[in-house]
């Protein structure tokens, strides 16, 4: 039987790799007012249909995901800053209960705060596509379809109980949004999200703008 050579640098560098690896994400918080109201309705999913994590998260409404080396993040942050400092702050508007087939029930947004997500968000993918596609390859997204989760991995029985009880359902919020917050979280721990930077809304002028008007 032949011998199995091990190499030990190769393993160290994989854990290596592993202990530096994190997934990150970037989210809209909600206000005080709304994050009460969905989170009421979290804890009545837990409660009613036994999903086991829908009152464990804060609401929130994320735009992008990704896991990638935090030594290959700064890039990423430079980028987002850079789209911040050109969007105004905004109102969000939700606007009822929807679903996914893959067993996730959510508080929707209406089409004109839809339409101004996704604006912020391909620009924020126009601004770190090239390094991502590098160095996160296959292990990032940005947010298409804006909503804020109430519950998700639910099963077939839950789902059909939760969608006959609240789908037509009215709900309706709004809250302002000011800033972008990127959150943190180990892979090897599993530890919960933590707070690493807030990207505030400034609406400043696009620079290239500000030189053409001068002439």
């Amino acid at each position: 039987m032949k011998s199995i050579h091990i190499n030990n640098n190769d393993l160290s560098t994989i854990r290596n790799i592993r202990e530096h690896l994190y997934e990150y994400l970037l989210v809209f918080s909600c206000d005080p007012v709304t994050e009460a109201a969905i989170g009421s309705v979290k804890q009545y999913f837990q409660k009613a249909y036994g999903c086991e994590q829908a009152a464990n998260l804060r609401p929130h409404l994320t735009l992008f995901n990704c896991i990638i080396h935090e030594y290959k993040l700064d890039r990423v942050i430079q980028g987002f800053e850079k789209v911040a400092r050109h969007v105004a702050p905004f109102r969000i508007e939700l606007d009822g209960f929807n679903r996914y087939e893959g067993g996730t029930f959510y508080v929707d947004l209406d089409a004109s705060s839809s339409l101004q997500v996704n604006g912020l968000t391909k620009n924020l993918k126009t601004e770190t596509i090239e390094h991502l596609s590098k160095w996160a390859s296959g292990e990032f997204r940005f947010c298409t379809d804006p909503h804020v989760t109430i519950a998700r991995r639910m099963t077939p029985a839950q789902m059909n109980s939760a969608a006959k009880e609240w789908m037509y359902k009215k709900f309706h919020s709004s809250f302002r949004v000011t800033e972008m917050i990127l959150l943190k979280r180990s892979l090897v721990s599993g530890s919960k999200c933590r707070e690493i930077a807030r990207m505030p809304l400034l609406g400043l002028p696009d620079q290239t703008f500000v030189q053409a008007s001068l002439f």
